[in-house]
């Protein structure tokens, strides 16, 4: 019997979208694994104030959609050589973004306690974490998105490329630290000092928005910042609005999520991994669908989208069995035993593969309806995808493990 060697042919264009990609992926993860070691760290407070980890999936995406916003303009405004001019307006407009943004986020932690009843904090309260853990954070993310851009562009770098990437990893990290210092302040001080800081925070935001509607009258650089607060406010609103059903999630299975050694360390990676994945493939998407390479059909027929859904499985193989390891491995650190740490394994590399199959169906045929109604998926899509997948990837770690659960208790 004769054998013949079967020979797969990869393209250079896969190569370098698998390469691309799986950098990108586990640079966020990095992110991912410190907020997750931070999570299993924290477990005690957690336990004692749920609404914390309710909290996290609203205020990440918060986070993320402010500062890689704000860095992708600093982009912009470096390579057309005004900086200088818009820098102040930026900043402004920034100022408003956090303090608003993240009242908005207090008041759906508000909702989702209203919900679950045994939760429940006054909304003075949960403002006041949501802001203070945003602005002790501002102190660290604005210098570093800002220096970032400024110092890659001065060495020739495309700020593009770093800063947005980054900016989201910096503000992974510094989430649930941030969150945690203020809910710990929250108990030390007495209700009037936390009402008091966010009525300030509102009354500062809601003169300064008012300052620069009058000032652009007199100064168009001005008109920057009113339209980046506008553009802006709503998406951002509306995405954590999806972000916060994920800690809505959460929240219902909190006993299960805590019950489980090393879970509650994989949590983060399962409120940025699925967006990645979803967010790098909608945008290739996004490109041969203006390019014309490829036609948008409901059912698609080009081979060059089954091939990148495969490059989809291909990073989640790799990012969901390094990220089941890691959750072993804290399993372990936890005193967990040997099976268990494998049980640990086996719920995420599940959970992985069921959130890569959902955002890759929901992606495609979320570009191709946004594609045929006139609206461009690139100013929709990442922002729609990430906090879907946020909620999708909850859920699927959630159903996880309930069904691994039942099976092997």
């Amino acid at each position: 019997m004769r054998w013949r060697r079967v020979r797969i042919t990869i393209s250079r264009e896969t190569k370098k979208d698998l390469m691309e990609g799986s950098i990108s992926l586990m640079l966020c993860n990095v992110g991912d694994y410190i907020s997750g070691f931070y999570l299993q760290y924290f477990e005690p407070i957690i336990r004692s104030a749920p609404l914390l980890l309710a909290l996290l999936p609203a205020a990440s995406d918060a986070r993320g959609d402010v500062y890689s916003s704000y860095g992708s303009r600093l982009g912009t405004l470096l390579h057309l050589g005004v900086f200088d001019r818009y820098k102040l307006p930026e900043l402004v407009a920034l100022g408003i973004l956090i303090v608003l943004v993240n009242v908005w986020v207090g008041i759906l932690l508000f909702v989702i306690g209203a919900v679950f009843h045994h939760y429940s904090l006054p909304l003075s309260d949960l403002a006041f974490v949501s802001l203070a853990s945003a602005l002790i954070s501002a102190l660290f993310m604005v210098p570093a998105t800002t220096g970032l851009a400024i110092a890659s562009f001065r060495k020739g770098w495309d700020p593009d490329n770093l800063v947005a990437p980054i900016a989201t990893l910096f503000g992974d990290i510094v989430t649930i630290p941030t969150i945690v210092a203020s809910y710990m302040i929250a108990l030390s001080l007495p209700p009037i000092a936390r009402l008091a800081l966010v009525y300030v925070s509102i009354g500062v935001a809601s003169a300064l928005l008012v300052s620069v509607v009058v000032l652009r009258r007199k100064r168009k650089s001005w008109e920057r910042c009113v339209r980046v607060v506008k553009e802006n406010i709503f998406v951002i609103m509306a995405s954590t609005s999806f972000s916060a059903l994920a800690g809505a999630i959460l929240l219902a299975n909190i006993s299960s999520v805590l019950s489980w050694k090393g879970i509650i360390a994989v949590v983060p990676a399962f409120l940025e991994d699925g967006g990645a994945i979803a967010c790098r493939f909608s945008s290739r998407l996004t490109t041969m669908l203006h390019l014309g390479k490829i036609k948008p059909e409901i059912v698609p027929r080009n081979s060059w989208v089954f091939s990148q859904v495969g490059i989809n499985y291909v990073h989640a193989a790799m990012v969901f069995t390094s990220l089941g390891g890691f959750g072993a491995a804290m399993a372990l650190i936890a005193h967990a035993t040997l099976a268990d740490a494998l049980t640990v394994f086996i719920v995420v590399e599940l959970a992985g593969f069921m959130l890569t199959t959902i955002v890759s169906l929901l992606t495609y045929f979320l570009a191709i309806a946004s594609y045929k109604l006139g609206i461009d998926p690139d100013n929709v899509l990442a922002p729609l995808l990430t906090s879907m997948a946020d909620a999708i990837g909850t859920s699927s770690l959630v159903l996880m493990i309930s069904v691994i659960g039942s099976y092997f208790g």
